[in-house]
């Protein structure tokens, strides 16, 4: 459905506001010159014929005036705004970037996170995947941080001040344990905040996927009743070094979120397998807010038809009334 705003708009209101003076001007001048003009038109020239006179008179400023209104309404790139509803797995990056998401990055720094498989190690490679996508995400967004082991150790309310972020993710250390479902609901916890519940909302969870401390069940259950996708990052060869994608798979599946294994990458495969990790993240987390997205957009075709037939209307009648 799409919806027309009015009145008229401008990219380049300028030129309308100069075209709206030149329209005067030309007005103006016609009137002095036909006043010059009356005193002998009304001896020499009989009534019916002056009144038709004044009728073309009439036209001609009209017809040039629009002429020069049309001509600079166009040049001045007219537009109606326009609201489209739309699909989420339909709309562009540019028309999702309209909407606000929250979402936070939770990183596992657990001691098999220091394991080699990845280089130079899974949590050295996890940081700068972190970091790329904390930079792929729209200005906008409003993104928080949690590391974790056996427990929460670091984190960062969901903020746009990106170096915040940046530099507590380049200052995590390992730590013994893994208690994933701790993680989850504390950031469960932050996204539950009024502030954050109204746009949509995301968890991406970056580990080799081994929880030891407690369990996920919980946290999972919360996701899933709030709405709330968990995206997974595997860093780590399956069976090396107590890493469990399978694990990092089944929470994804279960709350509506996808499941990414981090591979050995050279840096543009890596910005590449990223970028889609954020549009993903940032369709999962609509969806999980909204069932269509409400697009403002421009409807150029529609004015510049109209001012184009005025121009023409114009210029043609013109041409009849004399120069």
């Amino acid at each position: 459905m799409v919806t027309l705003e009015f009145p008229v708009r401008f990219e380049n209101p300028t030129y309308s506001l100069v075209g709206m003076v030149l329209a005067g001007a030309v007005v103006a001048l016609f009137y002095f010159s036909f006043t010059r003009l009356r005193i002998a038109q009304k001896r020499l020239e009989l009534v019916q014929w002056r009144r038709m006179r004044s009728l073309v008179r009439f036209t001609n400023i009209s017809t040039k005036t629009g002429v020069v209104v049309a001509l600079s309404f166009l040049l001045a790139t007219p537009y109606f705004p326009t609201t489209i509803e739309m699909p989420i797995d339909k709309a562009t990056e540019e028309q999702m970037a309209q909407y606000s998401i929250t979402a936070m990055l939770l990183l596992d720094v657990s001691y098999s996170m220091n394991n080699s498989d990845l280089t130079p190690s899974r949590l050295e490679f996890s940081k700068n995947i972190v970091k790329l996508l904390l930079n792929k995400m729209d200005s906008n967004d409003l993104v928080g941080f949690i590391s974790f082991a056996g427990q929460v150790y670091d984190s960062v309310l969901p903020t746009s001040n990106r170096t915040k972020v940046t530099e507590k993710i380049d200052n995590q250390t390992i730590h013994q344990s893994t208690s994933m479902g701790t993680a989850l609901e504390t950031a469960i916890g932050v996204l539950e905040n009024k502030a954050y519940s109204a746009s949509g909302r995301a968890i991406i969870l970056f580990s080799d996927g081994k929880n030891n401390v407690g369990t996920v069940t919980s946290a999972v259950d919360d996701a899933i009743i709030l709405k709330i996708p968990v995206f997974t990052v595997s860093a780590g060869t399956y069976g090396l070094g107590e890493a469990d994608p399978l694990a990092l798979r089944e929470i994804s599946d279960k709350t509506g979120g996808k499941f990414y294994e981090a591979r050995n990458e050279d840096i543009e495969s890596l910005a590449t397998s990223v970028a889609q990790i954020s549009h993903e993240v940032k369709v999962g987390a609509l969806k999980g807010a909204f069932d269509k997205l409400v697009i403002e957009a421009r409807d150029y075709q529609s004015p510049s038809v109209f001012f184009s037939v005025l121009l023409i209307a114009a210029l043609f009648l013109t041409w009849f009334t004399g120069v």
